[in-house]
């Protein structure tokens, strides 16, 4: 999560995570918007499944990864009227020794998060579904607001 919460940080947007429970959503994003001459949280808000992993790989400008199918169909299943679920996942070093490390002048969290909305049909797997998310899905502070715009425009708030 400590990813998740520098990029939400430094995008000026706030993020909750959700803890007590789990089912399947852990947590959502909810932009900062000025009215007047205020600062409030936006009505829009994009929900997000976090996972972390050590076993991905890359392939043909995609990251390639197993995920769990409930998880797969509990993103696609999502209706038109609900919020959209965004996956992130942290592709981390196969060494643990190698996922951070800290000095006085920096924090180093190694590798990175990308994000992806999955569209389609519920799997028929049991266990996992192989997903592909483009390289260019990097979860950054502009690729959030980014999200954050679409899903505003999507639910007609443009």
């Amino acid at each position: 999560m400590c990813h998740i919460y520098a990029v939400a940080g430094m995008a000026g947007v706030n993020f909750s995570i959700n803890h007590k429970f789990d089912y399947g959503v852990d947590g959502e994003f909810r932009p900062v918007i000025e009215r007047g001459n205020r600062l409030v949280m936006s009505g829009f808000s994009l929900d997000f499944q976090a996972k972390a992993t050590v076993n991905w790989t890359l392939s043909n400008g995609n990251i390639v990864y197993d995920l769990e199918a409930k998880t797969y169909n509990d993103i696609v299943s999502r209706t038109s009227e609900e919020t959209s679920l965004v996956l992130i996942l942290l592709c981390l070093p196969k060494e643990q020794a190698y996922w951070h490390d800290t000095s006085s002048d920096e924090t180093t969290l190694r590798h990175c998060c990308y994000w992806h909305i999955f569209s389609g049909d519920p799997t028929d797997n049991s266990s996992k579904k192989r997903i592909h998310i483009p390289c260019e899905n990097l979860f950054t502070p502009s690729s959030l607001k980014l999200l954050l715009d679409l899903e505003r425009r999507r639910r007609g708030g443009a």
